[in-house]
């Protein structure tokens, strides 16, 4: 075993790393068209001006895609579904640092194994560099996730906005809740 991960443990954290790189972006790409949608729901009038040719005023009339409450709803729903696939792409990355360690212990286990002074540099390459590599995949993939992280906190604080105002808006008489 030890043999085996001294021998593939570097490729096993860069393509791992790969991939959760890969649905981090899947997921990012996502995340920032959800939040495009609901900004564009917020700033969305449900009422449209026109200018009545016949009187020659402005009045206004109700748009066919109004935007209600269910829709707003409906929009934030389908966003925590996103934030959920992101924070399970985010779980594997303390995995890295992990692997990276066991690539360690796994070159120093073969080091103290090998019999010829080749073989023991060979395996402390090994340990060194599958820390090495796990420590900038972890870092990378941390660096990216924060950027992800601070589009998921502006559309919560969109959304959250949102509820306030509605809550009071209720409140007040302004709005039936249904």
């Amino acid at each position: 075993m030890a043999a085996f991960l001294s021998k593939y443990m570097n490729w096993i954290i860069i393509l791992g790393g790969v991939a959760v790189l890969f649905f981090l972006i899947k997921n990012y790409i996502k995340l920032y068209n959800k939040k495009s949608f609901i900004h564009d729901a917020m700033n969305r009038k449900n009422k449209e001006s026109y200018l009545n040719t016949a009187t020659g005023e402005v009045e206004e009339r109700e748009k066919s895609e109004a935007v209600t409450p269910d829709t707003i709803r409906d929009y934030e729903r389908s966003f925590n579904e996103v934030v959920s696939g992101y924070n399970a792409c985010t779980q594997f990355i303390p995995l890295f640092p992990l692997l990276g360690i066991l690539g360690t212990v796994s070159g120093l286990v073969s080091q103290l194994q090998s019999q010829n002074l080749e073989e023991m540099f060979g395996s402390l390459h090994v340990a060194l560099s599958s820390t090495y590599y796990g420590l900038i995949v972890t870092i990378l993939l941390k660096i990216f996730a924060t950027v992800s992280a601070k589009l998921i906190e502006d559309t919560e604080i969109v959304l959250d906005d949102y509820d306030k105002k509605f809550d009071n808006s209720v409140k007040l008489g302004n709005i039936t809740s249904e």
